[in-house]
């Protein structure tokens, strides 16, 4: 669900397996003053215990919730963007992962449609979300320095161009390199589906309800990108705790280095 910074902060302590964790706002208020210096501009996206209270009439009963997953994206100002898109830093927890996790990123987030941008592995970092123990935000800083070639990448992705019989030809190369590309890290395993260059090719060129289709049967790879990104982060199976690393995934299998 997407939330208002009061609704987040109203997300209780909680137990899970004997562990005790913080308030939601105990988690994500260092991160909220930090990047306020910054931008009053937040995006905050939460998934909530699989069991929530409603109030009588049938609503979300905000005084009495859990998140298990928070997403919270810090729209950076003008001066940090570039054409149709603006520089995002992220911060996601997961509460109800195989190991509790912390994870801190810088991405580029297309304007139109919100998709996440990312190609630069050095801009994330994942640390371990221990009970009762406060995160270290030090990324933060170090991230805001990180040298920004998106706007290189993206012009490389605009310069690409496939007709529908060179992407077909490309379908298979991609769907083995969603089988055999894979991020890694001491939290587990980040992979795409193997029927995600399946999905995109249907977006491309037969699903005409998609916001990625073309009559002109000739796409170019910025559009072959957004199709990929919009999936991983709009689509039914939206993904708030690994979106960084999909989104890296797909500029890996599209040969963008």
């Amino acid at each position: 669900m997407e939330l208002t910074i009061n609704q987040l902060l109203q997300g209780k302590a909680t137990r899970i397996k004997d562990k005790e964790y913080f308030t939601t706002e105990q988690y994500v208020v260092p991160f909220l003053e930090r990047m306020s210096k910054l931008t009053n501009e937040f995006i905050i996206q939460a998934k909530p215990a699989d069991q929530i209270s409603l109030t009588p009439n049938g609503d979300v009963n905000f005084e009495d919730i859990i998140y298990n997953r928070v997403n919270i994206e810090a729209v950076l100002p003008n001066e940090y963007c570039y054409e149709g898109h603006k520089q995002v830093v992220g911060f996601v927890y997961a509460l109800d992962t195989r190991k509790p996790v912390v994870k801190e990123y810088m991405g580029g987030l297309r304007t139109a449609c919100l998709n996440l941008c990312t190609f630069n592995p050095s801009a994330l970092s994942v640390q371990e979300l221990a009970p009762e123990k406060a995160i270290d935000y030090n990324f933060l800083n170090y991230c805001l320095e990180l040298v920004d070639d998106m706007g290189v990448k993206l012009n490389q992705l605009e310069n690409m161009e496939f007709t529908k019989d060179q992407m077909y030809n490309e379908l298979g190369m991609q769907i083995d390199r969603c089988i055999n590309y894979k991020f890694h890290n001491d939290f587990g395993t980040v992979k795409l589906p193997e029927s995600l260059p399946i999905e995109v090719y249907k977006n491309l060129f037969y699903n005409e309800k998609s916001d990625y289709f073309t009559q002109n049967n000739v796409v170019n790879g910025f559009d072959v990108y957004q199709a990929y990104t919009d999936i991983i982060c709009n689509g039914k199976s939206k993904d708030l705790v690994n979106r960084f690393e999909k989104t890296l995934l797909v500029s890996r299998i599209m040969g963008v280095n």
